[in-house]
């Protein structure tokens, strides 16, 4: 049991790690809060299990058909609702939100497929050590310019 909890765990960190980058992959697609991709990661869950079956696009034949583009044109919009819906993620366009799936799909795969040769660890320390540079950054660029007008009105 306490293995089928780990599991399911790890599925939706994973999950919610595709939809971080599918946002940084799609420049109009924004997470605006701490929760936001877990929300729509667990919106889309609970829309392809219940009304929309994810697995219709494997059924995607190879050349462009009517059933293909009424395929993809159907899934942008169920994503553009949700987004619209949910708090904590933004999206600009329906062109967006058209591509957002199918990254979100392919970056899905990706990761599940490659999880186990990733180095979390190293990739959250080097998350960390970016973030913090850009920290001190910004703490820089905002105080210089600041004593520089100080300076300037003496």
């Amino acid at each position: 049991m306490e293995k089928l909890l780990e599991l399911k765990f790890n599925y939706w960190i994973l999950q919610t790690i595709a939809m971080l980058i599918t946002a940084f992959l799609i420049p109009r697609l924004r997470i605006t809060s701490i929760f936001g991709a877990l929300f729509i990661v667990i919106a889309l869950a609970f829309v392809n299990s219940k009304i929309w079956d994810a697995a219709l696009f494997l059924q995607i034949p190879d050349h462009f058909t009517y059933q293909s583009v009424l395929l993809v044109l159907t899934n942008g919009f169920l994503f553009w609702v949700l987004v619209k819906l949910l708090p904590g993620i933004e999206v600009d366009g329906f062109l967006a939100a058209l591509a957002a799936p199918i990254v979100f799909s392919a970056t899905s795969l990706l990761i599940a497929h490659y999880h186990h040769y990733i180095n979390w660890g190293d990739i959250l320390d080097r998350a960390i050590t970016v973030l913090q540079n850009l920290r001190q950054y910004f703490e820089q660029s905002s105080s210089e310019p600041a004593k520089n007008l100080i300076g300037n009105h003496n």
